[in-house]
């Protein structure tokens, strides 16, 4: 296997990684549940879901 292949392999890995979590966040955003994210000093933060999947669609 190539570095070309295994790059192109590593991204259609990452495509359908973005993909499940963003179809996990509009799952919670709809039962009104919260998610764990990382805060600027890494440190864990609760956050609404609702708030995560409206900021994934503006950077759209």
């Amino acid at each position: 296997m190539t570095v070309h292949e295994i790059q192109k392999d590593a991204l259609v890995g990452l495509d359908v990684l973005r993909e499940a979590v963003r179809e996990e966040l509009e799952k919670k955003a709809k039962l009104g549940q919260q998610a764990v994210v990382c805060d600027k000093n890494g440190k864990p933060k609760v956050v609404s879901a609702k708030y995560l999947v409206r900021k994934l669609r503006g950077h759209k």
